[in-house]
């Protein structure tokens, strides 16, 4: 596999990598040594559920809607969160206020069963509207098992923003940004810290993402000097709202009064063999394919890492070596930008509120985040993170080969751990798998697929339904003897474009069978009209190639076509939409 950066998303958050991120320290001395596995387990309590196949279930039960209201009612309650409000002067105020009544909180939960959670502060320098010291709170569920030392990472940020990044005296509840996430982690480590899991779990409240990520890329960096193991992060922002806005960013929803409470984003990094997007296929492949899980959410894996123009806390994990993904709401009010002239939506405004009181009786009639669906969000983060904190061994490895329309599969580290296994298969044109197949073999032979080109993987399924990570992805082609764009003669083919449409930017694969027989290629974009736009030079390789394609700024058309060009000749050209939002 080769990608090609032909041009990159910049993000506008991504523009402080080369900030100061130094001076970190923990107000709780023993942190550190926590969270590198440094204890005893027995000093810490058995918790009261095990990992078995009842979990989900009990999870699913043990959520509230009505406390995950109480707590985000708390948490707008104090109304300005911003980052560079944090004043030790104000103790009881802003985003110190709030910070300060989840860890009484944490405190509180924890004596009531028997003190398994650790939690501290996380401070650290990095440059944030003129203000260099910053604090997050962390919490800590310990591991029981021989992975301890291995860190499930739950994030969601606790700082909010009115229209101008840095101005710290407005009042900004956030309450879908990010309250609806921040509420969500309270809820999540009243019922993590009663489960007994291999590896251990981390819940944080981020400062400073609304400001450059700040805090996210901080602790990232942290881990990163520290040695500090971590096997997944799961990032929650925006995942309690049900309304489109009227300028959502794309890939987002129609626009006004349209509602979704049945889908869940999963944003993540990468195409093929990425380990971020192999996280995020296997929370949908683990949702969709375990028998003991019931729930009324349906995950929608996208192709993006965030939304056009936007990042979000999962992103300094990923560039900093760790597996990340990130959920949010299906739809969302608002896009980021609310300088824009009418403005309208709530995301980074004063309207971020719990809801509105139409007949001003003093309670809030018509709420804006909606608590049932938040529940089931919080249900979605609890098993993932439950199974990515399960304990298994060896990561399934396949090799494939092709005999006509015979596709023939091998896993070449058979796992004694494992019950079964998920053969997982996708065209190169889909972000998800098309075929998945359960067998207890490690030799599978399947027919009746069609001509074309496939990626094939596997996963282990062990006791209990819980799955291990998604392995190797392997390159196969079925020929059908019907003679098409798939042919062996064709020493290079050009594929559809993904996503399409697309708003922003897209993929291009570009196939290559015989690279001997390629002296030069090329890929030329024209617009509707003709008129040639991009014209990219190729060094192309056996196999995959994936080409980014970027929107050039002012570009006017709704339709694109690109042509290959192989040794001075098109061979093919093909169509692309630019979604209409």
């Amino acid at each position: 596999m080769k990608i090609i950066y032909l041009s990159l998303v910049i993000f506008f958050c991504l523009s402080t990598i080369a900030k100061s991120q130094a001076n970190f320290s923990f107000s709780n001395p023993n942190f550190e040594d926590l969270l590198k596995g440094n204890y005893k387990i027995e000093d810490f309590e058995k918790r009261l559920i095990h990992s078995d196949a009842t979990l989900p279930g009990w999870i699913q039960k043990q959520i509230s809607p009505d406390s995950l209201s109480i707590f985000l009612s708390k948490i707008v309650s104090y109304r300005n969160r911003n980052t560079i409000a944090d004043t030790v002067s104000e103790p009881d105020k802003g985003i110190r206020g709030a910070r300060r009544m989840i860890s009484e909180y944490l405190q509180f939960w924890n004596e009531r069963i028997f003190s398994v959670i650790e939690q501290s502060e996380f401070s650290f320098d990095y440059e944030m509207c003129g203000r260099l010291r910053h604090t997050e709170l962390m919490s800590f569920v310990p591991g029981v098992g021989p992975q301890k030392n291995e860190l499930v990472i739950i994030e969601a940020h606790l700082d909010s923003r009115c229209e101008d990044r840095c101005d710290k005296a407005c009042v900004a509840e956030g309450a879908e940004d990010n309250g609806s996430g921040s509420a969500m982690m309270m809820e999540l480590a009243r019922l993590l810290s009663q489960v007994e899991l291999s590896r251990s779990i981390v819940i944080i409240w981020i400062t400073g993402e609304e400001q450059g990520l700040g805090g996210s890329r901080s602790f990232a960096v942290y881990c990163k000097n520290n040695g500090i193991k971590i096997k997944a992060v799961f990032n929650n922002d925006i995942v309690g709202g049900i309304e489109c806005g009227i300028t959502s960013s794309p890939p987002s929803c129609p626009g006004p009064f349209h509602y979704d409470s049945t889908h869940l984003r999963i944003f993540s990094s990468g195409t093929v063999n990425s380990m971020h997007k192999n996280l995020a296929r296997l929370s949908k492949v683990l949702f969709e394919n375990s028998p003991n899980i019931n729930s009324p959410i349906q995950l929608d894996v996208m192709i993006n890492e965030d939304r056009t123009g936007r990042g979000s806390d999962h992103i300094p994990f990923r560039e900093n070596g760790f597996t990340a993904l990130r959920y949010t709401s299906s739809y969302e009010h608002g896009d980021g930008n609310p300088d824009q002239p009418n403005y309208q939506d709530r995301q980074h405004s004063v309207r971020d509120v719990l809801g509105r009181d139409i007949n001003n009786d003093g309670v809030l009639d018509s709420l804006f985040v909606n608590f049932a669906y938040l529940a089931n969000n919080t249900f979605v983060n609890a098993v993932t993170a439950c199974n990515a904190a399960t304990n298994f061994n060896a990561i399934p490895q396949i090799k494939a080969s092709v005999n006509g329309t015979q596709l023939t599969i091998d896993i070449t580290n058979p796992d004694t751990t494992a019950r079964e296994y998920l053969y997982l298969i996708r065209r190169i044109t889909s972000v998800y798998y098309d075929t998945i197949i359960r067998t207890s073999s490690t030799h599978l032979e399947l027919g009746g697929l069609s001509g074309f080109q496939y990626y094939v993987s596997a996963l282990a399924v062990g006791d209990h339904q819980w799955m291990n990570m998604i392995g190797n992805e392997v390159l196969v082609r079925i020929v059908n003897a019907v003679k098409d764009l798939n042919s062996p003669d064709r020493a290079v083919e050009l594929i559809q474009n993904k996503p399409n449409p697309f708003d922003e930017y897209t993929i291009i694969p570009i196939v290559v069978n015989d690279r001997s027989k390629i002296r030069s290629a090329a890929l030329i974009i024209t617009d509707a009209r003709g008129t040639q736009i991009q014209h990219m030079d190729l060094n192309l390789i056996e196999g995959v190639n994936e080409i980014f394609f970027e929107l050039p700024y002012g570009a006017l058309s709704e339709t694109y076509y690109y042509s290959l060009v192989v040794n001075g000749d098109i061979l093919q050209t093909l169509k692309m939409q630019v979604l209409n939002w």
